[in-house]
């Protein structure tokens, strides 16, 4: 039977790690950041790099220990069963077909400003999902060249707004200088901080086509990290030292700190570029991983075996080609009904907080290092508070959860009579 192929390298893999973090959280986390922490914003910065850390070690552990390209699915069964398991494709699929959607709208909403077109927004939402499309059914050496290509083009855009702006916003840095206030608002920044790195658990799905997983994965991933990190925080003080904090709004400084450059039609369209190469990179990676995600839950008689097949390319063309039009279909549809955008990236972002207590209460069963299972029981704590605080938005993951768990049991039943 024909097999994903082994070709990725770690610089193919920073590219797609990127991908998978990146999205529509970069445009408003670093003045929203901001403005919630304040004079200590870096303090919170640093924190969530620090929760980072054992979430890098848990997946770097997952895919030592599950090497085969089933990522979180395969970890879960290991510490927790199949029937858990087997929630987890699930989970992800229903995370997938409205997170994107959503973050390719917002991405479409600055094209539409740019143009003046509220046509605009329609046509580059599906536009992004055309070209990610795209890429994935080039194949594994060509497609992760040309995310590559993609990643730093818009790795490069950051550098410049930043370039360009640093004259300005260096002689404010004083407003950086931590103050050491109330923990509350420190903490809260931590909170929404820690949400942009979310997404590299999607690289799980991808290390099976790692020339070498156990090394490769957490290089690429720390490096990944690393850069976007190094991003967020660098637009987080240039917007912080320019912008008066009277002036900030929470959820468009990256546009605030670009229309501060002149002429301004091109600091529009510069961060307009910035916005569609932001979601173009995330459907990429997200697409990729979801799709070999499909592969290997088929493989395991999860999912129709329909994509188990891969193609002559060695590709898993019908999943690729399934779940590009799902996300055309959501896409329109949020289109025509707004009011539900906010409410799918809120729901979206419970679907993590979901699979990432799956993902823990696994490791705490399966790892033996006290250090570690104490750094993953903190970020369960951590990730507690956050699903109380998303409200009656749980019951999505959780009704899903629910519904995937009854179906595998009652697939297993069956299996059961049908051997006697």
């Amino acid at each position: 039977m024909a097999e994903l192929q082994r070709s990725l390298r770690v610089w193919d893999g920073v590219g797609l790690a990127i991908g998978s973090i990146a999205g529509s959280g970069m445009l408003f986390l670093p003045s929203l950041t901001y403005a919630i922490a304040g004079h200590d914003v870096l303090l919170s910065w640093l924190g969530a790099l620090l929760l980072c850390v054992p979430t890098l070690l848990m997946f770097t552990d997952m895919v030592r220990s599950v090497p085969d390209g089933s990522g979180i699915e395969g970890f879960v069964a290991r510490g927790l069963g199949p029937h858990l398991a087997a929630s987890v494709p699930v989970l992800f699929l229903a995370l997938f077909v409205i997170g994107m959607p959503a973050g390719v709208l917002v991405a479409g909403d600055y094209l539409s400003q740019a143009t003046t077109s509220p046509v605009a927004r329609l046509v580059g939402a599906l536009a992004v999902l055309g070209v990610a499309l795209g890429t994935n059914l080039l194949g594994v050496r060509t497609g992760a060249l040309v995310q590559n290509v993609v990643t730093w083009g818009l790795l490069g855009i950051g550098l410049a707004l930043i370039g360009l702006t640093l004259p300005r916003a260096a002689g404010h840095y004083a407003v950086l200088q931590p103050e050491l206030g109330a923990a509350g608002p420190i903490l809260g920044g931590t909170a929404v901080a820690f949400w942009a790195f979310a997404g590299f658990e999607n690289l799980t799905f991808i290390a099976g086509e790692f020339a070498n997983p156990r090394r490769d994965f957490v290089l690429a991933v720390v490096l990944a990290v690393a850069i976007y990190g190094a991003l967020a925080i660098a637009l987080t003080a240039n917007i912080a030292g320019t912008i008066p904090p009277a002036e900030l709004n929470q959820l468009s400084g990256v546009l605030q700190l670009a229309q501060t450059l002149s002429p301004r039609w091109l600091a529009t369209w510069a961060v307009t570029v910035f916005a569609l190469a932001l979601m173009q990179v995330n459907a990429t990676s997200w697409l990729w991983g979801m799709s070999r995600l499909l592969y290997a839950a088929a493989r395991a008689g999860r999912l129709p075996s329909a994509f188990g097949r891969l193609d002559r390319h060695d590709l898993p063309r019908r999943a690729i080609w399934t779940l590009g039009a799902v996300l055309a279909a959501v896409t329109c549809l949020f289109a025509s009904l707004p009011g539900l955008l906010v409410e799918a990236l809120v729901t979206a972002s419970s679907v993590f907080v979901v699979l990432y207590l799956l993902c823990i209460v696994s490791y705490v069963r399966s790892e033996r290092s006290t250090g570690r299972r104490i750094g993953a029981f903190a970020l369960l704590v951590f990730l507690l508070s956050t699903l109380g605080g998303v409200g009656l938005r749980a019951l999505y993951p959780l009704g899903v959860l629910a519904l995937s768990v009854a179906a595998a049991i009652v697939r297993h039943r069956r299996r059961l009579r049908s051997s006697r």
